[in-house]
């Protein structure tokens, strides 16, 4: 049986991907950088990976993912849009990209350490999802 702390990492995991993904569909249209486009299409596509092995864990233990909050996502939609109004260099974008996966891994990095969920499945795919994230940050920093 699924403990409730394992149960607050898989939805932060989860929402974690929704985040990425929402964040990456929303840039990439201002992206005019052949070469930062087709590692950000690479990132959604790996988020989309870990996304699926995430709800297949929760589908597996009778868990339903949260609906992501419309609020938060027409959030991220307007600070996306006002932060690229003036500015859609490459750099740029790979800056804001940069600081949302490192916002990323800070938010899991919490939901791991408040719920005590050392060797569970739910921590090793939050590690996993924090991995990806921080190489996602080192290829991101390569456009800057």
């Amino acid at each position: 049986m699924i403990r409730n702390e394992e149960i607050s990492v898989l939805h932060e995991s989860c929402r974690n991907t929704r985040m990425a993904l929402n964040a990456i569909d929303t840039v990439l249209n201002k992206v005019y950088d052949e070469d930062l486009a087709y590692d950000l299409n690479c990132q959604a596509n790996h988020f989309r990976e870990l996304e699926r092995k995430i709800h297949r864990t929760m589908q597996q233990e009778g868990i339903r993912p949260k609906e992501g909050s419309r609020m938060e996502k027409a959030m991220l939609w307007s600070s996306i849009q006002a932060n690229t109004l003036l500015n859609t260099s490459t750099g740029h974008v790979a800056d804001m990209m940069i600081q949302g996966n490192a916002r990323g891994i800070t938010d899991l990095m919490k939901a791991a350490h408040n719920n005590k969920v050392t060797g569970s499945y739910a921590n090793e795919l939050a590690n996993e999802l924090m991995d990806f994230e921080e190489k996602n940050i080192q290829k991101l920093k390569t456009y800057l």
